[in-house]
């Protein structure tokens, strides 16, 4: 596992020179900073082109994040400038794609897809989210938004590496802003999200063990 980054660092590979650097919020011990936390609820932030840039540069760089295992970036969806920004100006270890089940979402996923692989970023593999629905009478599954995700990920030679089912407590969890390995410790929900973590941190210390292996020889 690679040693934690020191937002000092950071700030000092990129720039080099002192700025004042905006704090973070701590909430289940993991340091945000959004947009929707430096506009008030019911501004759009309608951004393109240069805007974007300039954003994520202070988004990024111009916090001080503290110690960090990794830096996650949730982006929307798509395949507009904010990507396009990010695969150019940060060094990104692995994309993972986020889907739902329909057609339509699908469809989005394999450009988002594509997009990052003329980028030459790695994509980690695709997460599926409402996959579908149990009935809690019988425990059948219903794929009330279809069931193609297995199938499209097969086409781009991609691993779905968890699937959540839409449900009512995990809904609750959301609504309140109480992560589910914390309000529901012990539910399949929290070892879905501890399993994702895990696979995903592990894809990263893979990764740094061969770049280690191939700077030796």
């Amino acid at each position: 596992m690679r040693k934690p980054i020191h937002w000092s660092t950071w700030r000092e590979r990129f720039h080099p020179k002192p700025f004042l650097a905006a704090l973070t919020l701590l909430n289940y011990q993991c340091a945000n900073m959004s947009m929707g936390l430096l506009v008030s609820g019911e501004n759009a932030v309608v951004w393109r082109g240069l805007m974007v840039m300039q954003a994520l540069d202070r988004l990024t760089r111009h916090v001080a994040w503290g110690p960090l295992d990794c830096l996650v970036v949730d982006t929307p969806p798509g395949t507009g400038d904010t990507h396009l920004s990010l695969a150019q100006n940060l060094p990104i270890d692995g994309a993972i794609v986020v889907t739902t089940p329909q057609s339509a979402a699908l469809q989005v996923t394999k450009r988002g897809v594509n997009m990052f692989e003329k980028l030459k970023v790695p994509i980690i593999g695709l997460v599926e989210n409402m996959s579908h629905a149990m009935c809690s009478k019988c425990g059948t599954k219903n794929f009330i938004f279809g069931n193609e995700t297995k199938k499209t990920a097969n086409e781009m030679g991609l691993d779905i590496i968890e699937s959540f089912e839409v449900d009512a407590n995990m809904s609750e969890c959301i609504n309140s802003g109480k992560p589910a390995i914390y309000a529901l410790p012990d539910s399949i929900h929290a070892e879905k999200y501890r399993r994702l973590a895990n696979r995903v941190f592990k894809y990263i210390s893979d990764k740094d063990i061969n770049h280690a292996k191939a700077k030796e020889q």
